[in-house]
């Protein structure tokens, strides 16, 4: 997989219905917004639909799948204080997840994970076995809509991320 050729839709916030195209990993490596101080600021941060190309916010929209799958990791859901720095570092010991980091509350952690052979069709069905990987490995429950959602945001961060350019797609499409 060639991290340089994803390009995926983005967005100037939640609230803005029109897409633009971006490069993946200019995007991660380049949008760097302030902290946000609540909800309604968060929402207002530039943000890109991982899940691939899309005509508009809508998932019924989607011209080209990425081919990864974003998973939410939020402390809320756990059963256990979530440390995200720490889970950031673990998670560069697996070949499968192309970039990640500290989500920009600064409470959580995304992780974009590459998968080979996933479309629009299989989605679903690669996003749940995608989950179930990341809970095995790291011991946390992901944040499954956010995953199952084509059309779902990333939220830019203002923390750096972790972005792998020697991704092994994992094989849950079969």
């Amino acid at each position: 997989m060639n991290i340089q050729d994803i390009y995926v839709s983005a967005c100037r916030g939640a609230f803005d219905r029109n897409v633009y195209d971006v490069r993946l990993i200019d995007w991660l490596e380049n949008v760097r917004p302030q902290i946000p101080l609540n909800d309604y600021s968060k929402k207002q941060l530039p943000a890109v639909m991982p899940h691939g190309l899309f005509g508009t916010r809508r998932q019924d929209t989607l011209k080209q799948h990425s081919g990864l799958v974003q998973i939410d990791i939020d402390q809320k859901h756990q059963k256990k204080e979530l440390k995200p720095e720490k889970l950031v570092s673990m998670m560069q010991d697996h070949q499968q997840i192309l970039a990640g980091g500290v989500s920009c509350s600064g409470s959580g952690v995304y992780m974009l994970v590459a998968v080979a052979d996933i479309t629009q069709e299989n989605h679903r069905d690669c996003s749940y076995k995608v989950c179930k990987w990341v809970e095995w490995q790291f011991d946390v429950l992901c944040d499954k809509p956010v995953s199952n959602n084509l059309s779902s945001l990333r939220f830019a961060s203002p923390h750096a991320p972790y972005i792998n350019l020697d991704v092994e797609p994992i094989n849950a499409a079969s």
